[in-house]
């Protein structure tokens, strides 16, 4: 069997396959990453935003978010969080398994990132300013994120729409993003800047931009048609 697996491996080695390990993702200081997607359904649009960093980055940010002004968001509706719910035999520690964050400081983060998070996402629809909701915070689902926000975003009548998203969170911070949008139904994606899902899109490293070049890399802009309008 040793064999086996030893000449298995010199084949690998020698068709130049590198040799993967599995191992617990870890940022560095300072670091965020973050994915933006964006499915759009007949008259509404979810928008989804995962977030990953380290335990050091966290608690630096809610030290930052604690001395904010606490004055209503003008950007959108919140709505109360929805609760995450967690299998009854799974601990503590099998629900981290998946994230560089405890349960606890995952559950501070994504209660306090519901509120301010959501201040610093813009979106317009043509020159107008258009309000989100709120629908949902917690726990990402999947390794290496943190924490996942969901918004849903109404669509204006129109036969066409120009949609522009900017992120304008954590831009004093190095990282990295990708970017998505699509049109499902009798909606149509004519024309957008980035890939129509996750996987295809380009991760793009941040750390040698300045702030508005940063805010830039995580815009997504869009031309959207329906057909039954």
């Amino acid at each position: 069997m040793m064999k086996t697996v030893i000449l298995s491996l010199a084949i690998l080695a020698n068709l130049g396959f590198p040799l993967v390990y599995s191992k617990s993702h870890r940022f560095e200081d300072d670091f965020v990453e973050r994915t933006l997607a964006v499915i759009v359904r007949g008259n509404k649009a979810e928008i989804t935003y995962s977030l990953g960093l380290n335990k050091k980055t966290t608690e630096k940010i809610l030290k930052k978010w604690s001395k904010l002004d606490p004055a209503p968001s003008t950007l959108g509706t919140l709505a109360p969080p929805s609760k995450t719910k967690t299998p009854a035999n799974e601990t503590d520690s099998e629900r981290d398994s998946g994230h560089v964050l405890s349960p606890e400081l995952t559950k501070r983060f994504h209660v306090a990132a519901g509120e301010v998070v959501t201040k610093n996402i813009d979106v317009k629809i043509g020159q107008l300013q258009q309000p989100l909701k709120l629908i949902s915070t917690g726990p990402a689902p999947r390794h290496p994120f943190a924490i996942t926000l969901k918004w849903e975003l109404t669509i204006p009548d129109g036969k066409v729409i120009d949609l522009k998203i900017i992120d304008s969170n954590f831009l004093e911070l190095d990282g990295a993003s990708r970017t998505s949008i699509k049109a499902t139904g009798d909606a149509m994606l004519l024309q957008s800047n980035t890939a129509p899902i996750l996987i295809r899109a380009q991760r793009k490293l941040l750390e040698k931009l300045t702030p508005i070049e940063r805010k830039d890399e995580m815009a997504i802009i869009a031309k959207i048609g329906f057909a039954n309008r």
